[in-house]
């Protein structure tokens, strides 16, 4: 205990002072539930978010504590159920959702309100066929 009480202090000063440092947190049961990078007190980089199960839930990047860039969801299966753009903690730009390992949908975000959703590949394809 009196290891984990330093450990956390030294952790702390580390946040303080600006260091990144990687940190790790777990449910009861002492299963993972979150690991990544922390700076200024924020989450910053790549961070794997987990199940009480040990599952994957989710993943994805932080800027100064916000989501950006793709963000990836999962079941409890570890099968990929959507990927999503966001920005300054927003959905911002494709939300592509799956089912059985395959896409059925695709949705379009601008900062957080849904502009398009294509039921359907081959519209998705035709309506943003710069992209392919």
């Amino acid at each position: 205990m009196k290891v984990l009480y330093i450990f956390l202090n030294l952790c702390i000063l580390a946040l303080n002072l600006g260091d990144k440092i990687y940190v790790k947190e777990y449910y009861s049961n002492k299963k993972l539930k979150s690991e990544g990078w922390m700076q200024n007190n924020k989450k910053q980089d790549y961070w794997f978010f987990y199940n009480e199960n040990g599952s994957k839930k989710e993943e994805g990047h932080y800027e100064n504590g916000k989501k950006t860039s793709w963000w990836i969801s999962y079941n409890s299966k570890n099968k990929i159920v959507k990927k999503c753009e966001y920005q300054n903690d927003k959905l911002n730009g494709f939300s592509v959702i799956y089912e059985n390992g395959a896409i059925v949908k695709a949705e379009k975000y601008n900062f957080g309100k849904k502009m398009k959703e294509w039921e359907s590949i081959a519209e998705f394809k035709k309506d943003n066929s710069e992209l392919f």
